[in-house]
């Protein structure tokens, strides 16, 4: 079983659901309509016990389904008051990891593997490792996804908004470009983990192409887009890539590619301001002026022409990045 939410008109409501087997799937049916506070549910008998209202578990008999305390208050932990919560996480760690641990076989990871989408693959991928450059799929380790398999699609994508909750504002358009796969459309090794120096409109093409690719997959639709895929595309198109400083690995992508053996040390002191303004042709006034959104359209400009794929040389390019770091830091501070 599990807590979904649902947004609605009226605001946002949840409801007990669980996954159920179906030929070659698992589907989801509604269990209780839990409606827009699920704390009321919780009843607090004294001193730091709680127990979720006995009403949820005879309605769930009731259509002939098996129901434990224990994973009811599991599903309702997170509504449990703040002061309890924090006196018995400690105890609850315990119990959970006083588990047996067993190796999956080969056979149970080659099925995992075979069965969890890329999609899920990717966002699972990302909310435990934050890692754009995620490698070949076949690589990760099937463990990671072995709860997807004996899960609904609908359970699937509650769990991931969720998850998607830890992510802070300036990463969420990344984690899209990651989870949507959008690095393999270009052939610069740029695209592993600094997005936002591409054509953006390719990315955003790109995009759309695979969100419609995975609406028909996933949630079997061509005519309109599944509500759990919308908010992709509000978050793409309304944020903004995080600000990078992957140089060294960059440069080391680039000295490999191109079989140097000796590194040029990183800078340890930021570049002057008058530098940074000369290599972006500005002045101090003319930098006032900018956002941060002006310069990094500008700084894509420049770099068409000084990454080494393209002409430019690898010092060019490693002065433009530094001196697009200190531009940055400026506008912020102005902001």
């Amino acid at each position: 079983m599990y807590l979904a939410l649902k947004r609605n008109r009226d605001g946002i409501s949840y409801v007990l659901r669980e996954s159920y087997p179906e030929n070659d799937e698992y589907l989801s049916r509604d269990l209780y309509d839990v409606g827009p506070d699920p704390g009321r549910l919780i009843l607090y008998p004294g001193g730091n016990s709680f127990y979720v209202d006995p009403a949820v578990s005879k309605s769930i008999r009731d259509k002939g389904l098996e129901c434990s305390s224990d994973e009811l208050e599991e599903i309702f932990w997170p509504f449990v008051d703040q002061r309890i919560r924090s006196a018995t996480e400690h105890f609850r760690k315990s119990s959970r990891s006083s588990g047996t641990f067993r190796r999956l076989s080969r056979k149970e990871k080659l099925v995992i593997l075979s069965k969890a989408h890329p999609f899920d693959k990717r966002r699972v991928h990302f909310l435990k490792f934050g890692n754009m450059n995620q490698g070949p799929l076949e690589r990760m380790p099937a463990l990671l996804f072995k709860k997807l398999v004996h899960q609904s699609r609908d359970e699937i994508e509650q769990g991931f908004l969720a998850q998607e909750g830890i992510l802070k504002p300036h990463e969420l358009k990344s984690y899209i470009y990651t989870i949507f796969d959008l690095q393999r459309f270009f052939q610069s090794f740029m695209a592993k983990s600094m997005p936002h120096v591409l054509d953006q409109e390719k990315v955003e093409t790109h995009f759309l192409e695979q969100i419609c690719r995975i609406n028909r997959e996933l949630f079997k639709e061509s005519a309109w887009l599944d509500n759990y895929l919308v908010r992709y595309v509000y978050l793409f198109f309304d944020g903004q890539y995080a600000d990078t400083k992957l140089l060294d690995e960059m440069a080391q992508d680039f000295i490999f590619r191109h079989r140097f053996f000796k590194q040029q040390p990183r800078p340890e002191k930021q570049m002057p301001m008058d530098e940074s303004l000369a290599v972006f042709n500005l002045t101090k006034e003319e930098l006032s002026t900018l956002s941060r959104r002006a310069l990094t359209r500008l700084y894509r400009k420049i770099a068409s022409t000084r990454h080494p794929d393209t002409g430019g040389s690898h010092q060019e390019f490693i002065e433009l990045n530094n001196a697009y770091q200190t531009l940055l830091e400026k506008i912020q501070k102005q902001t």
